[in-house]
């Protein structure tokens, strides 16, 4: 790297310019004149012989051990044309040349599509499928009858069938969305080889080029094969500089709106500058609008009271609490559940100055009108792996009678696509599919779900007194959680109940963490398809401007953490590969304020349907999203 500043290490944050279509290049053209690495190497050799030399990188801070089976799943790359192999040496002394670490670095055809700028979101491009709509006379008239039954307008089903076309092509084609396999955060290590024209023909074609397979149709990590073919004729050495990157994922560039991802054909979009549908927000801006899917396991069995828990002016007091568990009775109580907008870029806002987004669960101002309603924003930048960082600022979640509010604060990941290029790996025993609540599940070798977890609400440090049994995993002394300041932060790693771990166990999972911790992960049966950890701490970060939130996943292991700088973060929750399967797909970072069911976190301490209505808006504030 020459062409950067002399040191141990190159510190260059991605540039995140255009890269939801583009993906992520590092150096990009805005950072330096060529957009390349320059590099340099002095060589002198046998002037009668001919040499020839190649260079690799791999991503040091998020891989398998070279000598792992699993280390061709590593971050490597070489030239960003994956048919060119070794190029000849032409100097003897100083010889400069170029690269780039670019996604999709193997050229895999699984992460191919259409070409983007056809299928990108603009508006030339929806109104071309809405006349081949028009044009297709049973295609046409099957949306005059569809939008007939559902009462919504003709104009809108076509738009929103046209869009939904347009995101299903996109994976129709020949051009390499490198997107889908974009560099990873962290440190990169750089490998220079020279070899012997001779020697050069005993390295295999999947080592010069990284495109290619081995006779198992396995690829094969070059940084694995040269540590352990050292042949006469091979030369090679890593540089020592190292390059680290990350990701720092701002409101600058806006919110986007999906209208696809719409509960509702009845919506109505809120007018803003820096939130809605329009295509410069569809290819800059880092964050989407997200909305919970509205789960009906349960049902709210409201009480109708509009009522602020957490205020300095009237805050809602447990004896209200207690008599109002007894005040309504069944025919007063309201039975709904849990919503989310209908007007977007209205519960979700850009900040004048674009420092922050705002989070906000509106407030109630009618009896008629009762609505505990949900909010959130995703970002839109894939990644495998890395050190996920928020910056948020939750509201406070308790009064000062210790007093739920209601909600469920969340900082977590999910799965990027559902498409097969973005599948787990390959488990022997399989993977139980998200909605599948069956007894005796099918158990299926493939599939695209992951999601990690934090999420912070007021319930129980301890699991259901039926979980705990012998010496090895004695009952707690149980107490009134009613009557102190204390929140769950609680860490899921979704890992569809694969089997494959050694250690993979139903009930309490006692995992250990440096020698001195040990956490109590919870998997409620065989067949649940997560294991979750719960750790308390106090509502008082809420009260704080604003708090950092953290999920480091690794191949083999997460790791969760909270604190008040990001040099001051406290280890909360530790899983590893003994244990659960750690996700390798790549995943988006989710931020939200929700209402969940009370049933969901037993035991229960606040029934979610004695909590009030809020008054005015809940509101929170997201500032930043660092990925290292």
């Amino acid at each position: 790297m020459s062409n950067f500043p002399e040191g141990d290490t190159v510190f260059l944050d991605m540039d995140l310019e255009q890269v939801v279509t583009d993906g992520i290049v590092i150096p990009s053209f805005r950072q330096t004149p060529s957009g390349m690495f320059k590099f340099s190497f002095d060589f002198l050799g046998d002037s009668e012989k001919k040499y020839f030399y190649k260079i690799y990188y791999q991503n040091e801070s998020y891989k398998f051990d070279e000598k792992d089976s699993l280390s061709y799943e590593n971050f490597y790359g070489s030239w960003e044309e994956a048919e060119i192999g070794f190029k000849p040496v032409p100097l003897r002394g100083l010889n400069i040349d170029s690269f780039r670490i670019v996604g999709n670095p193997r050229d895999e055809k699984i992460y191919y599509g259409a070409d983007l700028s056809c299928s990108i979101f603009t508006q030339e491009n929806i109104d071309a499928i809405i006349q081949e709509i028009k044009n297709s006379p049973d295609w046409y008239n099957f949306l005059i009858e569809k939008s007939q039954k559902r009462n919504v307008s003709l104009q809108k089903l076509i738009y929103l069938d046209a869009t939904w076309i347009l995101k299903e092509r996109k994976n129709e084609g020949s051009y390499n969305h490198r997107w889908k396999r974009n560099p990873r955060a962290g440190c990169y290590s750089f490998l220079l080889v020279i070899c012997e024209e001779e020697a050069l023909k005993k390295i295999p074609d999947y080592i010069q080029y990284i495109g290619l397979k081995n006779s198992e149709k396995k690829f094969v990590n070059p940084y694995q094969w040269f540590s352990e073919n050292k042949q006469k004729g091979i030369y090679s050495v890593i540089s020592k500089r190292i390059l680290k990157t990350r990701a720092v994922i701002t409101p600058q560039q806006g919110v986007f709106v999906d209208e696809l991802t719409l509960k509702t054909n009845q919506y109505e979009i809120s007018p803003s500058e820096f939130c809605g549908v329009d295509t410069t927000l569809y290819q800059n801006a880092l964050f989407q609008q997200f909305l919970s899917s509205v789960s009906k396991q349960y049902s709210l069995r409201n009480i109708p009271v509009i009522r602020d828990v957490v205020s300095d002016i009237n805050p809602y007091t447990l004896e209200e609490y207690l008599h109002n568990a007894t005040l309504f009775d069944s025919t007063q109580l309201k039975y709904d559940y849990p919503v989310v907008s209908d007007c977007p870029c209205k519960t979700v806002q850009v900040s004048p100055n674009k420092d922050y987004i705002s989070l906000i669960n509106p407030g109630n101002d009618n009896l008629q009108n009762l609505k505990k309603e949900s909010t959130g924003i995703r970002t839109r930048v894939g990644f495998t792996y890395g050190k996920y960082r928020g910056k948020i600022k939750f509201p406070v979640m308790l009064n000062e009678e210790n007093i739920w509010n209601g909600l469920t604060y969340a900082f977590w990941l999910i799965y990027q696509d559902s498409h097969p290029w973005n599948n787990r790996r390959y488990s022997p025993k399989g993977y139980v599919a998200k909605d599948d609540e069956s007894q005796n599940p099918k158990l299926h070798p493939y599939n695209y779900y992951s999601e990690i977890d934090i999420e912070i609400v007021k319930t129980s440090p301890y699991w259901p007194e039926m979980y705990y049994w012998g010496e090895e995993n004695p009952k707690p002394k149980y107490r009134d959680e009613k009557k102190n300041n204390e929140v769950m932060y609680c860490c899921t790693n979704w890992d569809l109940a694969s089997h494959d771990p050694q250690k993979f166990a139903a009930g309490i999972n006692k995992i250990p963490y440096n020698k001195t911790t040990t956490y109590d992960a919870m998997r409620w049966y065989e067949y649940y398809k997560a294991l979750t950890i719960k750790t308390p701490f106090s509502n008082d970060i809420f009260k704080e401007e604003f708090y950092y939130y953290e999920i480091e996943w690794k191949p083999n292991e997460i790791i969760w953490r909270l604190g008040p700088t990001p040099n001051q973060m406290k280890v909360v929750g530790y899983m590893n590969d003994k244990y659960t399967s750690i996700p390798n797909n790549q995943m988006l970072c989710i931020i939200t304020q929700e209402y969940h069911y009370s049933e969901w976190w037993p035991p229960i301490v606040f029934e979610q349907g004695l909590i009030p209505y809020n008054k005015t808006d809940i509101e929170g504030h997201v500032y930043e999203i660092v990925i290292e």
